[in-house]
């Protein structure tokens, strides 16, 4: 039976059969459809597909975690995935056959809310918790666009994903005001092939999680899936998506980038978190590792993690220094040595600055509550 169904998958994807390159097992999947990218990924091995449910369950040397899908109405559907990686993944685009498709078939856009969750290096007998760093982001595809999602070892990774054919956009979305005022019909019709904005974890739109694991019943506590309000948290997405874009002027600002690069981006960000235990390489240093002009690391970094990229690495060490202080395993003075700080003063203040309080006040804070 698993021979056969290695076999079946094989054929579908032999030639895009997952490949091993710049440090990413690459995994395909099909967007023809969002009935055909479930297809693929059904067609899997080591995969349970439930189909009264509408959910896919992985467990594979690459991950493990899934995804649920619903066709709300013709033409939009919502796929929202969880999946924690166990190597680094890239799952790659693929159309079956692109020069065989019909030319009525225009594809599917691709509206996705983001959240990237990947584990810091961190000596366990210095700090035994677990440090994790998550990144929000919006991504906006037009049909039949090369996409990749990176995932990195150790990755917790939740996307909401709505698939909406042309029709269903010109019906529902084109002639909103909201939709012209946003940009995005400035958008549709450029050569941009997509958007890709970060969030802040305070914003509104992040509570987006919490409301489709209810309607969607991620965690299978309800009887049914309530349709109408279904459709009414997918509609709010929809509507949060296009307030952000008009609030934050989104259109203006964003600048797509290559595909080669936003490999090159995301593995410095990796880089970084997994080395806070020192100073700051340098914008030049990086450059040179990663293939990347200094340039473009300082502006895509930029626009694809919302700060620049010293400041970025600055505030992950404040957040890592902060769970040093409360295992109260190391001194003030190593910690600011261990981050790779000059002095300890220099430290203290950039401490204050990011927490709003002083690291020995902290320090006396935790004491006091353990006594």
């Amino acid at each position: 039976m698993l021979q056969k169904t290695l076999k079946k998958w094989l054929n579908q994807f032999k030639q895009y059969f997952f490949t091993y390159s710049d440090g990413f097992y690459h995994l395909p999947y099909s967007s023809k459809s969002p009935q055909a990218l479930v297809d693929s990924f059904a067609n899997y091995p080591f995969i349970k597909h439930n189909k009264v449910k509408q959910s896919i369950f992985a467990n594979t040397p690459f991950c493990e975690g899934g995804f649920n899908y619903q066709e709300l109405e013709e033409g939009l559907w919502v796929i929202y995935s969880k999946m924690k990686y166990k190597t680094n993944v890239a799952f790659d685009l693929v159309y079956d056959n692109p020069e065989e498709m019909k030319m009525e078939d225009k594809g599917y856009y691709m509206l996705s809310l983001n959240n990237v969750t990947n584990k810091a290096v961190i000596e366990t007998d210095i700090c035994e918790k677990q440090l994790c760093f998550s990144n929000y982001s919006w991504t906006f595809f037009k049909p039949k666009e090369r996409n990749c999602d990176l995932n990195f070892k150790g990755a917790n990774n939740k996307y909401i994903t709505l698939y909406f054919n042309e029709e269903w956009l010109q019906k529902n979305l084109v002639q909103n005001s909201l939709f012209s005022e946003a940009g995005l019909n400035k958008f549709i019709s450029s050569d941009e092939p997509y958007i890709a904005w970060p969030l802040n974890e305070n914003e509104e739109v992040v509570k987006n999680f919490n409301i489709f694991d209810e309607v969607m019943n991620m965690n299978n506590e309800a009887s049914h899936i309530d349709f109408l309000q279904f459709k009414l948290c997918t509609l709010n997405l929809i509507f949060d998506f296009l307030k952000i874009c008009i609030d934050q002027q989104v259109i203006e600002k964003h600048f797509a980038i290559d595909y080669k690069d936003k490999f090159s981006i995301n593995k410095v960000e990796n880089y970084l978190t997994s080395n806070l235990y020192d100073k700051f390489p340098g914008i030049d240093w990086l450059a040179e590792k990663f293939k990347i002009s200094e340039s473009k690391l300082k502006s895509e970094f930029k626009q694809f993690f919302g700060k620049p990229i010293y400041k970025y690495f600055q505030e992950k060490q404040m957040l890592l220094a902060k769970e040093l202080i409360i295992e109260n395993k190391l001194l003030i003075k190593e910690i600011s040595y261990k981050l790779g700080y000059e002095n300890t003063s220099k430290f203290t203040a950039a401490f204050k600055k990011y927490h709003g309080i002083l690291p020995s006040e902290l320090q006396k804070q935790e004491f006091e509550i353990a006594v």
